[in-house]
């Protein structure tokens, strides 16, 4: 729909005046002509440094290593005077780019080094090494969402990789490995959840503070999600991954839930406690996979799975998320639609089968998009 449109709607239904929509309408065609300009200049730009790249590249081998690393210095020294100088003429833009790119050419930087000095350096500690030297800058110059996914995105991959190494220095038995692992990995969706919360947090950096909550919250949803298909494992799946402590991972989803809803009953906020409650449900979702001499039904994967996201369609109302009822709606029936290819293989593989199998398919998708316009129109009162 387009923006002349819209002002006609709304003039219409009286939420605007005449005068409102023609001044609207002038302001966005005034700023047509500037856009357009600043494109093509950014197209400009990016073509002289496409061409300098592959100029570089195609002499790369000649190049010396004195001459990489002092040309990358320079870049990167040229990258902290743009944020230094964003931060002095209050230019929001020029220093978050200019943030995001000394923080991408610092891991360029650390890739060179490695190179030039054929250092035998691992994935995860240049991970790390990238985390220390750039959060310092990003903390202090970064507050737009751009720069914290850039951030978390780091900090997550960090963490699995260099935990996982961390542990296996240790000379303990796999199971312990396992256990470890696990105990430390699942404190990661809860410390970004709580950090958010601070209000100190949200004040100095709300546009962090709200990827903080979004990144915790998809980590939940993943987990809960992905604990579904425990079900196809076989009963002794907890006696080979964590022998005689088995027990572990049960204890720790029953401490998880109850802490994570403990919390919810003495938080003041709506939103911060439905985020618990749903953190805590994420938890006995993971806990009842990993419940021990379970039976083996692999039915229960997909009963599993649709439950949950049942329980992401809930926590739209709490949260005021319109599009966890879209993210349920699709997850039940993908997940339903792939029962189905579960239960009907053989047929699939048959061209006839996957024609039929097709159309099924969307047929269930016009289905699934009517269901949820009706559901939220009824929750949210939006049209259907």
């Amino acid at each position: 729909m387009g923006l002349k449109h819209k002002l006609k709607k709304w003039t219409a239904a009286e939420l605007i005046e005449a005068s409102q929509a023609s001044a609207i309408l002038k302001h966005e065609k005034q700023g047509i002509g500037t856009k357009y300009f600043r494109g093509l200049i950014g197209l400009a730009l990016l073509t002289i440094f496409g061409g300098l790249a592959m100029i570089i590249a195609s002499n790369w081998a000649e190049i010396s290593g004195a001459t990489k690393l002092i040309g990358h210095f320079i870049l990167s020294g040229a990258a902290a005077c743009t944020v230094w100088q964003g931060k002095i003429r209050n230019n929001y833009w020029l220093r978050e780019g200019a943030s995001f790119i000394f923080a991408a050419l610092n891991m360029t930087l650390i890739v060179l080094i490695g190179q030039v000095f054929q250092l035998n350096g691992t994935v995860e500690s240049a991970l790390l090494l990238w985390i220390l030297i750039t959060s310092p800058m990003l903390f202090i110059f970064g507050e737009s969402r751009m720069i914290a996914i850039l951030w978390l995105a780091g900090f997550l991959a960090t963490t699995a990789l260099n935990l996982e190494d961390l542990i296996e220095r240790f000379d303990v038995s796999y199971a312990t490995e396992n256990s470890l692992y696990l105990m430390l990995i699942s404190c990661v969706p809860a410390g970004l959840l709580f950090s958010a919360m601070t209000p100190k947090f949200k004040t100095l950096r709300p546009e962090w503070q709200h990827s903080y909550l979004i990144t915790a919250t998809t980590l939940y949803i993943l987990a809960g999600l992905a604990a579904s298909f425990g079900w196809y494992d076989d009963s002794d799946f907890l006696n080979r991954q964590f022998k005689n402590l088995y027990w572990l991972p049960t204890a720790l989803f029953t401490l998880w839930a109850v802490g994570l809803y403990g919390v919810s009953r003495i938080l003041q906020s709506a939103t911060n406690k439905a985020l618990c409650q749903f953190a805590a449900i994420a938890a006995l979702s993971a806990l009842i996979s990993f419940l021990p001499n379970r039976p083996e039904i692999d039915t229960m994967a997909t009963i599993h799975f649709v439950l949950f996201a049942g329980v992401i369609g809930y926590f739209a109302i709490p949260l005021s998320l319109h599009g966890f009822v879209t993210l349920a709606i699709l997850l039940i029936t993908m997940r339903l639609f792939a029962f189905y290819i579960e239960l009907t293989g053989p047929m699939f593989a048959m061209g006839v089968g996957m024609i039929v199998t097709g159309i099924i398919l969307l047929v269930v998708l016009r289905l699934a998009l009517k269901l949820d316009k009706k559901v939220k129109a009824k929750l949210f009162g939006e049209e259907e």
